[in-house]
């Protein structure tokens, strides 16, 4: 990674609110030497295990990390035998092993670990201090001091302590109640001086009472002194302190000798926390900057990069700015051109771009929407800002060319992200500069992003395969950018508009616009010109959504009526046939208790009739005959023995005959001879007719505007999509590359396109976009 591109695109800025975020100084200072990673399954792995974390916490299993402690040197203090801990220092390993144990917890949830199995791994790592952790915890106390009952022998020294020092103060109770003892204490309390009970007396009144004095007040006011009652006790008390001393320490010692036994696992498990204090950090990171896991794909020649809602996360922080996102999306491109008004927010797009392929590679969470996708670019090259340098006698445009030279020999892949490219010398050969440096980089394999003015730059993107129009918007009407980003079409600088805002005269806004060559206006006009017709193509793709969000409606609406259909289909068909079980049933029943032939006839042929009605209603394209039923004058029927289709004219029902007009001819058929055809065919017609028009896999949009083109486009691809056809192919020739763009556009938006690519050259290349449908 080129290290001055990272200090000019503000990424140690960005490490250092990482690392504030940070519970530990060892969590902070990892954060703080991250750096983008250049295998693309670490990067995987680093999103996501983070995303793993956001997940648990979502879902309440996270424990929280708690105290994370730098425990290196206390390991090493530990190491040497005889060496000791103080307590405080025994507290800290004693934070970090409780840490261990709370994430220990997690393994015991069988769904937590395989839910976020990248979690669980790590804390598999961690060692089972258990024994340790208790034992800290049972001779220490929240504050680092030690506990009476840490061993029976302190125990017993600290009882004897405390009944020393209840013996004292009754005595020294004693002795303030004296009337001519109270009138000689300075204050009614009582002290400790060198850690013997004392009294605070009155200068000239101290040998009132008998003792040793330990010192006066800095005033000389007042004398401590210790009664001789007292000093036998406090000698007792003294000693016992003696032994508290050396019984802590060997407390300290064996607690000591436990750290160093365990110190190659205490570091090893530092290392699993400090891991998870950063992974916590990125949380609460993403939380100040709306931050998320991003999707980042390993660099391919043809890869795509596309940010969508993408902010810069320094601005995003600063207090007071409400920050405009912007979408970039580049696909087959190699150059992004960002032209537009000065103060526009193209040197910030350019920066949010390589500052978010930082992140995003270095496995921080972004502030971007969802469905940005990042790319691993094996380098990334900047030269932002103004780079003059006096004492190096450099001016803007020299210290610029020095930097520019440094990214020539780029390897393939790498991103370059140029800030007014070719600027700060005459406009013609800074022109031709930044065109040759371009070319240049385009051909080593590079992914180049500029801001310029010049007017050479916008043409050639403009013009040539391989470059891409992008301009910040800026509202004209007002004077204001409006800090968002436009793809497709270059902006123009407006700098005489920006400067009669400024309150510069008139006549000479008129007459700079009079120096303005031909040429150039020209250009200027075209580029409004490009916006217009953007406009107009924004405007109709807005009416194709509202078109295709109404059919998507409506086809919602028809599934669910044709359900209901269906579902009332089954109703009544289940209940004809349960209807008809019955009858037969019955008749089944009456035919077993039937006494005489006639009554048996009679019963067969209530089952015929009841078998009759069922068919004709299951199985309307039977013979009409076998249906039970006569048909109706122009009803549509075919004869049985000839196939031959006519319609009803005239129904004999008694005889059981209908007159047929086939073809020129009248003729009569017994009603089992025909079959009823109905509207089927009409349907089935249509059908074939809109399946016939879907068969065709390519369509011509040559000539067409825009508008016109996306239409003709989205009803060719419903029939393609209905017809089941995988693939299709769009012909839109190259010419100026609005066509083709504006019908890319719709490709990515459309539900069923699963892909689209240009044609290989002997198909038509770059004037033929192949359609992969779903």
């Amino acid at each position: 990674m080129h290290e001055p591109s990272l200090d000019i695109l503000e990424f140690p800025a960005v490490l250092a609110v990482l690392a504030n975020c940070a519970q530990s100084v060892v969590g902070a200072e990892k954060l703080l030497g991250l750096r983008p990673l250049k295998d693309a399954d670490a990067i995987r792995d680093a999103l996501a295990e983070y995303a793993e974390l956001e997940g648990a916490i979502a879902g309440g299993v996270w424990p929280g990390l708690g105290e994370v402690r730098d425990i290196r040197p206390l390991v090493f203090k530990a190491a040497p035998q005889g060496a000791h801990l103080d307590p405080v220092e025994l507290l800290h390993i004693r934070d970090n092993l409780h840490s261990s144990v709370r994430l220990k917890a997690l393994l015991s949830d069988l769904d937590a670990r395989k839910k976020y199995p990248l979690i669980a791994v790590r804390v598999e790592n961690l060692s089972d201090l258990s024994g340790l952790a208790h034992e800290l915890g049972r001779i220490l106390d929240d504050k680092g001091f030690i506990k009476d009952n840490a061993s029976p022998t302190l125990l017993r020294i600290r009882r004897e302590i405390a009944r020393g020092r209840n013996g004292a103060r009754a005595v020294i109770d004693e002795i303030r109640a004296d009337t001519a003892t109270a009138q000689a204490l300075q204050e009614d309390y009582i002290t400790i001086r060198e850690d013997r009970y004392c009294l605070a007396l009155k200068a000239g009144m101290h040998n009132v009472v008998d003792g040793v004095i330990h010192g006066a007040s800095a005033s000389g006011a007042t004398f401590f002194k210790e009664p001789l009652v007292l000093v036998r006790l406090n000698n007792r008390v003294a000693e016992l302190r003696k032994d508290e001393a050396v019984e802590e320490l060997e407390i300290l010692k064996a607690a000591t000798t436990g750290v160093r036994e365990a110190g190659p696992a205490l570091l090893n498990d530092l290392e699993t926390l400090i891991s998870f204090d950063c992974l916590e950090a990125k949380k609460r990171f993403a939380g100040k900057i709306g931050g998320i896991a991003p999707v980042v794909k390993p660099w391919q020649s043809d890869v795509e990069f596309e940010l969508i809602g993408a902010r810069h996360p320094l601005l995003v922080l600063k207090a007071g700015i409400i920050v405009t996102p912007i979408d970039i999306a580049i696909h087959q491109e190699r150059v992004l051109v960002i032209s537009g008004a000065n103060t526009g927010g193209k040197t910030v797009a350019l920066k949010t771009i390589g500052l978010l392929t930082l992140m995003a590679t270095s496995g921080i969470p972004v502030p971007a929407g969802e469905a940005s996708v990042f790319v691993n670019f094996p380098s990334v090259f900047a030269d932002i800002g103004d780079s003059q340098d006096i004492t190096a006698s450099l001016s803007t445009f020299s210290a610029h060319v020095r930097r520019v030279k440094e990214f020539l020999e780029v390897e393939e892949g790498a991103l370059v992200l140029i800030d007014e490219i070719g600027a700060g010398t005459d406009p013609a050969e800074g022109g031709a500069f930044a065109l040759a440096v371009l070319e240049h980089l385009k051909q080593r394999g590079a992914l180049c992003v500029v801001t310029t003015h010049l007017n050479i730059l916008k043409g050639r993107a403009a013009t040539r395969n391989g470059y891409l129009n992008a301009s910040v918007e800026f509202d004209e009407a007002s004077f204001k950018p409006l800090y968002r980003l436009r793809s497709g079409a270059p902006g123009p600088s407006l700098g005489l508009s920006i400067a009669q805002s400024l309150g510069v005269p008139d006549h000479i806004i008129e007459a700079a616009r009079g120096f303005i060559s031909p040429d150039e206006g020209a250009f200027m006009e075209s580029i409004r010109r490009l916006d217009e017709e953007r406009e107009a193509v924004a405007a109709a793709r807005k009416r194709l959504d509202a078109l295709a969000s109404r059919r998507d409606k409506a086809l919602e609406r028809f599934k669910g009526e044709r359900e209901g259909i269906r579902a009332r289909s089954r109703a009544s068909l289940e209940s004809i046939v349960s209807a008809a079980r019955a009858q037969i049933e019955f008749a089944i029943n009456a035919l077993k208790k039937a006494e005489t032939t006639g009554d048996a006839r009679r019963i067969g042929k209530d089952v015929n009739v009841v078998y009759a009605r069922t068919s004709a209603v299951l199985s309307p394209s039977r013979a009409i005959g076998q249906a039970g039923c006569a048909p109706q004058q122009g009803d549509k029927v075919k004869l049985s023995e000839s196939g031959k289709k006519g319609v009803v004219m005239r129904v004999d029902a008694k005889a059981g005959k209908a007159e047929v007009m086939v073809g020129g001819l009248k003729i009569w058929a017994a009603f089992d001879r025909l079959t009823q055809t109905g509207p089927e065919v009409d349907k089935r017609q249509a059908m074939a007719h809109l399946l016939i028009e879907a068969q065709a896999r390519t369509i011509n949009i040559i000539g067409s505007r825009v508008a016109e083109g996306i239409a003709v486009v989205q009803r060719f691809l419903d029939n393609a999509h209905m017809a089941g056809l995988e693939s299709v192919e769009i012909i839109h020739g190259t010419g100026t590359g609005v066509l083709a763009r504006s019908v890319a556009e719709y490709l990515r938006a459309c539900p069923f396109v699963k892909g689209f690519r240009l044609a290989v050259p002997e198909a038509g290349g770059p004037g033929v976009t192949v359609v992969e449908l779903k």
